[in-house]
């Protein structure tokens, strides 16, 4: 059975074993030191001569006193550093018989954060890269979507227009009001109308956007709803581009969540969402949303607000430990709402990446002596807790030997253990 490395006490048995060969090597040394005298006989007589092997007596009977003590002494010492060996830190482990322990860091981060209190109506957490959902409430409820409805006017437009193509301010396109100073007769381009619509929620850049592209605002919306069916939006339904309360239009979080994280799947929406000020068409625009200041890694995505949906806010944060996508709504304190959900989030779940990559590990040699390399069929990911990262081990096991292996037909499994208990089995195939 091959198996991946796996994390050890570091060097105290190399450390001892170094200092015991060390020692009598020295001891060495300085025995044959204290009896080497050379001896002038040429300059004595016999008389000398006497006296001289009797000092000589002496000396060598001391030498032999010091060589024996010396070697008492590392002997002792080294008796001492064998019983270190087998000694470290207390650790608390699953059974008698485990051979991985947790160290007080772990244990420290066993505690979990508690769900957060918050003022929003609706939330939910998301991990993005796992598509789990990690905290809900009252996720379903239709609620008057507010601002967070120019994502899905963004996409329609990304979908059907070209970012070069310009577009024409109108008159009755400012009715609702512009954030930037809009006027009639100002000529953008597409891409700028979409800066001005996402970042600072210009509510005269969506009727631009609308009207330039389908003719009649009516008509864009209906692209609008019929984008959401197409992503099976149960509890969504735009009466306007811009978001302002009307009747017939709702949403929920959930649904939210998911037209968040398809637009934040095109490259030119994710890039424009991420930037908390930008310079476009001679203006210099500020981003509604705060989150992308006040919590760090945050990367998108929209606010809204009105008086009917109250505060409303999605954020998506990307860390290493993991991608988490929050969705509050109808909240009084939108970012701190946000900031308590996404503390959850990180003080509680981490994501867990396998993938066996091209290295001279992932390999074994079939039958015919040939070695072979393999793989996961596609990387997987898991969600646990952020303390036992460092708890987890990994064993390839590779059950079919033969020479020309099916490529479609797995060849054996990862294992992957948690302090000695099974998490998942994956299959493994031949490259």
């Amino acid at each position: 059975m091959t198996c991946l490395p796996r994390l050890t006490r570091s060097g105290q048995s190399q450390d001892g074993g170094s200092a015991t060969q060390n020692g009598a090597v020295s001891a060495g040394v300085n025995s044959q030191i204290a009896i080497t005298v050379e001896q002038p006989w040429s300059a004595f007589d016999a008389g000398s001569c006497i006296i001289y092997n009797a000092f000589i007596g002496r000396a060598e009977a001391h030498a032999r006193g010091n060589m024996s003590s010396r070697r008492l002494s590392w002997l002792l010492i080294s008796i001492l550093s064998c019983c270190c060996l087998g000694f470290g830190p207390p650790l608390l482990v699953n059974s008698d018989l485990s051979s991985r322990g947790l160290a007080p860091h772990q244990l420290r981060a066993m505690r979990p954060v508690p769900v957060p209190q918050m003022t929003a109506v609706s939330a939910i957490l998301v991990n993005t890269t796992t598509g789990q959902i990690l905290y809900a409430r009252r996720e379903h409820e239709r609620r008057a979507p507010a601002s967070l409805v120019k994502i899905v006017t963004a996409m329609v437009a990304l979908q059907r227009g070209r970012l070069d193509q310009e577009f024409r301010v109108r008159d009755w396109d400012l009715e609702p009001s512009s954030a930037v100073g809009l006027v009639d007769g100002d000529r953008l381009s597409l891409r700028d109308l979409l800066y001005i619509l996402l970042l600072p929620s210009d509510n005269a850049a969506s009727l631009t956007i609308a009207r330039g592209l389908a003719g009649k605002v009516a008509t864009y919306v209906g692209w609008m709803n019929d984008l959401a069916a197409s992503w099976e939006l149960k509890n969504t339904h735009f009466a306007n581009p811009h978001g302002l309360d009307e009747e017939g239009a709702y949403t929920s979080a959930y649904d939210m969540a998911v037209i968040a994280l398809r637009a934040m799947g095109d490259p030119t929406f994710a890039e424009i969402v991420r930037q908390p000020e930008a310079f476009v068409a001679q203006r210099q625009l500020e981003a509604t949303n705060k989150q992308l200041k006040m919590y760090p890694n945050t990367v998108g995505v929209k606010t809204g607000t009105t008086d009917r949906a109250g505060e409303c806010l999605i954020a998506l944060v990307d860390r290493p430990q993991g991608k988490a996508l929050g969705v509050v709504m109808g909240s009084t304190d939108r970012y701190r709402d946000m900031r308590l959900l996404m503390d959850y989030f990180y003080a509680n779940f981490a994501e867990l990446r396998l993938d066996l990559p091209q290295t001279p590990q992932n390999r074994y040699q079939d039958e015919a002596g040939n070695w072979r390399e393999f793989r996961l069929r596609q990387p997987t990911t898991l969600i646990i807790s952020p303390w036992q990262l460092d708890a987890v081990s990994y064993f390839r096991r590779v059950d079919n030997l033969t020479a020309n292996p099916d490529p479609d037909q797995p060849i054996g499994a990862l294992e992957v253990t948690l302090l000695e208990k099974r998490l998942i089995e994956v299959p493994i195939y031949a490259r």
